[in-house]
């Protein structure tokens, strides 16, 4: 028999694919396959969903029950090394010390040989189911083998069968199936894919078979998200096809699986390349911004030092004024016809400034001469008078009148 394996997972609608609590595992050297469906709402439930499969597929167990023990031993190891971690919340504490446990449905497959023929048997806990589809099926529903704990008929909702990563408080019982290997395709998956199989069964099939490599199935599930058929969560499968080569012996051909660690990992280095980018977009921004603003202010300077003095604002209070704070101007002006221009219009200014001066002065002294004609005239007259009345007091005193002379003479 040749065996060819392909195996898919991505998470919910806008959530990171470290957010996924899918998990599915193989070992084709037991011919062992298993996958699990991590309950959302319960505790650690990836942790748990990645424990049962990889320690299924990896071991030969002598019972289910020391397969369980062993699990949830494994799985209480890596929660409290979180727990106990300094940046654990205050949440997840409380939770661990209220013995809070994990949960998931579950699905495993193996082939075994017996009397020199080839077997499978599978066993499936809750809404994560198992589908055999034979090599030329006629009759999907007929011939299709569907295994899960679901009853009929099978309704999906939100309180599936599942393992318990604490204790024997597991829901359900797991459901077993054996056959004899024959030539067809092995379909395990989780509760959405198995949902939109059921309802599409032959369609299913067919758009399955297209699927080449991861982007091929997540290019899948955003077209079924959109067109409303498939349920937005978490969805994983394992595709294990058998073809008869005429052969003895089990012979694995192909492998086509991918690593939820390596998804979660590269999608993990495409957020911090995107970071990266982004700050280093900002920073080219707020340097542009503020270049510009430099040239801005820049050009401004510029302007104002082009400008003519007239148009600065410095008070026309005079030539003097204008003057001196030409004069305490650091700049000199650029252009040389308004600086011309300027020179000239002082040089104007100033020859008024002084002709005005010179009327102003040869004004003062005509008013000077006057007022200085006139004081010296009014001088004049007053000393005339003065020398005029000194002299009549002389000839009086000199000349006695004619009254005296003759009381004299009459002596």
């Amino acid at each position: 028999m040749q065996i060819s394996i392909k195996g898919y997972i991505t998470s919910k609608k806008s959530e990171l694919f470290y957010d996924c609590a899918d998990r599915y595992a193989y070992d084709i050297s037991k011919n062992k396959f298993a996958i699990s469906d991590g309950v959302s709402k319960s505790f650690f439930p990836k942790i748990w969903a990645d424990v049962l499969v990889s320690n299924w597929v990896n071991v030969d167990w002598k019972s289910d029950n020391e397969y369980i023990r062993y699990c949830q031993s494994e799985w209480l190891k890596q929660v409290t090394e979180i727990v106990n971690k300094s940046d654990s919340k205050w949440f997840t504490k409380n939770a661990f010390n209220r013995r809070e446990p994990g949960l998931a449905t579950f699905v495993g497959l193996r082939f075994f040989e017996r009397n020199k023929k080839w077997f499978w048997k599978a066993n499936a806990l809750g809404d994560s189911f198992m589908f055999f589809v034979p090599e030329k099926v006629q009759d999907f529903s007929k011939e299709c083998i569907v295994l899960s704990s679901k009853k009929e008929p099978i309704t999906f909702d939100n309180f599936p069968d599942y393992l318990s990563s604490i204790g024997n408080v597991h829901k359900g019982e797991k459901h077993f199936k054996e056959n004899p290997l024959s030539p067809g395709t092995f379909y395990l998956m989780t509760d959405a894919l198995a949902e939109w199989f059921l309802n599409g069964q032959g369609n299913a099939i067919g758009k399955i078979s297209v699927w080449q490599n991861q982007k091929d199935f997540e290019r899948f599930v955003d077209e079924e998200r959109f067109n409303e058929k498939l349920g937005n969560d978490d969805s994983a499968i394992l595709i294990i096809q058998i073809v008869d080569d005429k052969k003895e012996d089990l012979n694995y051909v192909s492998e086509d699986v991918s690593n939820i660690n390596v998804l979660i990992e590269d999608q993990q280095k495409l957020i911090e390349a995107a970071e990266i980018t982004k700050k280093e977009e900002l920073e080219l921004k707020e340097e542009n911004s503020n270049s510009e603003t430099s040239i801005e202010q820049t050009h401004q300077e510029g302007i104002i030092e082009n400008q003519p003095v007239e148009e600065l604002e410095i008070p026309k209070n005079g030539l003097f004024n204008r003057i001196l704070r030409k004069k305490e101007s650091e700049k000199p002006i650029k252009n040389e016809k308004l600086a011309i221009d300027e020179n000239e219009e002082v040089k104007e200014e100033v020859q008024e400034e002084n002709q005005r001066e010179n009327e102003f002065s040869l004004q003062n002294e005509g008013n000077n001469g006057d007022i200085e004609k006139s004081a010296n005239l009014e001088n004049g007259q007053s000393y005339e008078s003065e020398l005029k009345s000194s002299e009549e007091l002389e000839s009086k005193v000199a000349m006695p009148n004619k009254s005296s002379k003759n009381a004299i003479d009459k002596f």
